[in-house]
């Protein structure tokens, strides 16, 4: 009975001393996996690790890639907007073109106005003041040459014509009470910057034959015939201007000359088959009312 526990004892101590060299002779193979090769669980490990190496290594490639793409996306956009810009811009910019040119109209319209208006007021009191009659003509003459040379529509036109017809009545009214030849004349241009080339090739072909002497009217005739095409007659009227007014005391002589001039290089040019423009397109007539008017052309 007492020797039992004993052996008990004795066969537990010899298990456990068996598992424990069992487990002690587990170590060596476990040292021989790891020189021979990884367990499944470390080459797992390692294998995410390499993937997640890999990804880092190509993040900046791809990040160029992406923003590569959305650099061109943003620069579409940009050129999309852009283009919106610009096409609005075009549009904005005919829209101040033609509110410029209404605005133009209306300083000349507001300018002249004022100048007319106290000098009608004058000659309400005294409609046979050749001062007044001459100056509303001369005033009413410029007004319509402005209006027509800087305005660009039908309205416009008609606009500075109406002018241009006032500017004609009160140089009517004048001539009933003092003859005058550069007054003539000027009825002539108003005529002619009316767009009545015709009519005004008649007055003035009509005031060289009654002063023929008169430079100015020789100079104006020239550039209706230059206008209208017939440059021979247009150069022999300008020689015509250069002769009457010899010492150039109107300004007709170096007026003429300038057209001569003009005439034969536009002709050279022509001839030698390149494309030209009339220079008389941006040509003012010889006149002493206009003389102080800048800017203005046929």
């Amino acid at each position: 009975m007492n020797n039992k526990p004993s052996k008990n004892k004795s066969r537990s101590k010899n298990t456990s001393t068996s598992k424990k060299g069992s487990s002690a002779g587990k170590a060596p193979a476990s040292s021989k996996t790891q020189l021979g090769g990884l367990p499944l669980s470390a080459r797992i490990a390692i294998g995410v690790i390499a993937v997640v190496m890999a990804l880092s290594m190509m993040l900046p490639s791809l990040s160029a890639i992406f923003s590569g793409d959305s650099s061109s996306s943003d620069a579409t956009t940009d050129q999309s907007s852009s283009t919106d810009t610009s096409s609005s811009s075009s549009t904005s910019t005919s829209d101040s073109s033609s509110s410029s040119t209404t605005s133009t109209v209306s300083t000349i319209d507001t300018k002249y106005s004022a100048l007319v208006s106290a000098l009608e007021a004058k000659i309400a009191n005294d409609p046979e003041n050749l001062a007044t009659l001459l100056n509303l003509g001369r005033d009413y003459m410029q007004w319509g040459v402005q209006v027509v040379y800087n305005g660009t529509t039908d309205a416009d036109t008609s606009h500075g014509n109406d002018l241009l017809n006032q500017a004609v009545s009160y140089f009517n009214q004048y001539l009933a009470l003092n003859d005058s030849t550069s007054v003539k004349v000027d009825c002539a241009l108003c005529q002619l910057y009316g767009g009545d080339t015709s009519g005004a090739l008649a007055s003035l072909k009509q005031i060289t034959t009654d002063t023929p002497d008169y430079g100015p009217a020789w100079a104006n005739l020239g550039l209706v015939y230059e206008m209208s095409g017939d440059t021979d007659s247009a150069i022999s009227a300008y020689e015509k201007a250069q002769t009457t007014d010899a010492n150039d005391e109107y300004g007709a002589k170096s007026y003429a000359t300038q057209r001569i001039a003009a005439i034969k290089s536009s002709s050279t040019t022509s001839s030698s088959g390149s494309s030209t423009t009339s220079s008389s397109s941006t040509t003012t007539g010889l006149s002493d009312t206009l003389a102080g008017i800048s800017d203005t052309s046929l």
